[in-house]
């Protein structure tokens, strides 16, 4: 969403630009054609229409990407979903598939409050980093049970590992998530430092790849 933004926002720059240069060369043409030497109140008028109409596109186009980035969450964890219902043979991982459909919906289900505007911005990094790292490890359970051999396959035990890490990294944000909404300043203290440690953590994991999660 990031790159999105500043894709959208650098043309609103330019197009603002583009506003000035106008403004200028109607500040001139008006300006000879009256003989004062100044602007005419026409040419300002229009000047003040069209910084109007782009501060209003400048919003809009900003609430677009961040609906649309949103909208392509949702679908993505949609998809997922799918896959985990239809990967494989359905007589098995049963217990399995009903573990990650119910961490999705678990997580899923407290992003408005969690993305809420008055929340602190360490916790909302905190929410978006662990729903990346659970779909990204519920992402390989369905990869392993797409590939797995049903005929003759031996379960390695890799489903019930990446699904442990998964349970594991879901009630460590929720241990955190209840401290940060307590009124205690000793738990809020404690809180700040767990939070931190646990996106250092997630940061890591996302640079590296890596599908545990040690803390």
């Amino acid at each position: 969403m990031i790159k999105k933004l500043l894709k959208v926002n650098l043309i609103n720059i330019a197009i603002l630009g583009i506003i000035g240069v106008f403004h200028y060369a109607t500040d001139k043409m008006f300006s000879t054609h009256d003989g004062t030497g100044n602007m005419s109140s026409l040419a300002m008028i229009i000047t003040l229409v069209l910084l109007v109409g782009w501060a209003a596109f400048t919003i809009y186009s900003n609430y677009v990407v961040v609906k649309e980035d949103k909208l392509e969450d949702k679908q993505t964890l949609m998809k997922l979903r799918n896959r985990v219902v239809h990967a494989g043979r359905k007589d098995r991982f049963t217990a399995e598939r009903k573990h990650m459909l119910d961490m999705l919906e678990s997580i899923q289900s407290r992003e408005a409050y969690f993305l809420s505007e008055d929340r602190d911005e360490r916790v909302k990094e905190l929410y978006l980093l662990t729903q990346n790292q659970l779909v990204r490890n519920i992402t390989n359970a369905v990869e392993y049970m797409e590939s797995f051999d049903y005929i003759t396959g031996k379960d390695s035990g890799y489903l019930g590992e990446v699904l442990g890490d998964s349970q594991y990294l879901l009630d460590r944000f929720n241990k955190l998530a209840e401290l940060s909404v307590t009124y205690d300043d000793t738990s809020l203290d404690y809180d700040t430092q767990e939070i931190e440690d646990m996106i250092n953590n997630l940061e890591l994991m996302r640079k590296t790849g890596k599908a545990k999660l040690e803390l």
